[in-house]
């Protein structure tokens, strides 16, 4: 089997399983709000400790971040639930983006063409603006992203940094949502759904500005290298007739006698 092809074999693997993943906890719901409650409130005192371990690993392995942070809001209210579920968000990053670089990463990068070459290169050098972009998006899960970053090679620090950072809106939103799951349309749950609404506008903002900055660079590396000393000129076109136009050493002999 030559490079390329266990390259895809590998690949094909780690996306069959986190298909299947996907398909297990977001579909069939085998993991649900109440039965991550259950786990937590065995752990007595140890709960919030509790929660950010069973809640990070748990999301690494694509449970429903919003499932996670609404059973946070449940359990220890809505600022504190939002609180300790910002430690649980980072390590879920960071286990999934680990795992998923360690899986296949180089396998990426050996089968990668042109364009998709140029977008982990987009990821890995603007890696911190990419993943705060997708966590302030309400719709776009985390899980899941965590590991593409992994794959496109995003580095380690980025993903926690900016998941520590951009998380707190969209956690607190979920964790408010989960401490007032029996008035969804009291001002609390509305609240939450507003704040939603206005991190997913912030982050299509934020991601229009960081396209518009690569866009940017793109055409002034262009410009650089189109006006760099050395250049190799265009070849001059032939002549309507056909044939090449004449040069000085292809002019007329006899005029060089004279």
């Amino acid at each position: 089997m030559d490079a390329r092809r266990a390259a895809l074999l590998r690949l094909g693997t780690l996306a069959t399983g986190l298909l299947v993943l996907f398909v297990v906890f977001n579909v069939l719901g085998v993991v649900d709000r109440t039965r991550i409650e259950d786990w937590i409130d065995d752990a007595g005192v140890a709960a919030p400790l509790a929660y950010v371990v069973v809640a990070g690993i748990l999301g690494a392995v694509l449970v429903p971040g919003a499932a996670l942070a609404a059973a946070a809001g449940l359990l220890f209210g809505a600022v504190a639930g939002a609180l300790i579920s910002l430690p649980s968000a980072v390590l879920t990053a960071v286990l999934a983006r680990t795992f998923s670089a360690r899986t296949g990463g180089d396998a990426l990068d050996a089968v990668s063409g042109e364009r998709l070459t140029a977008l982990t290169s987009f990821a890995r050098r603007h890696g911190f603006a990419a993943v705060v972009v997708q966590r302030l998006m309400p719709v776009v899960p985390d899980g899941p992203l965590s590991h593409a970053f992994g794959l496109a090679g995003v580095r380690t620090r980025d993903i926690a940094l900016a998941t520590l950072l951009a998380s707190g809106p969209r956690a607190f939103s979920y964790a408010l949502l989960g401490a007032n799951a029996d008035d969804l349309t009291g001002p609390n749950a509305l609240f939450a759904i507003g704040l939603n609404v206005a991190t997913g506008a912030l982050g299509l903002g934020l991601a229009w500005a960081v396209v518009r900055s690569e866009r940017r660079r793109t055409a002034a590396v262009r410009d650089d290298a189109s006006s760099a000393p050395g250049t190799p000129r265009s070849p001059v076109p032939p002549s309507a007739d056909g044939h090449d136009p004449p040069t000085p050493s292809s002019s007329d002999p006899g005029r060089s006698r004279r």
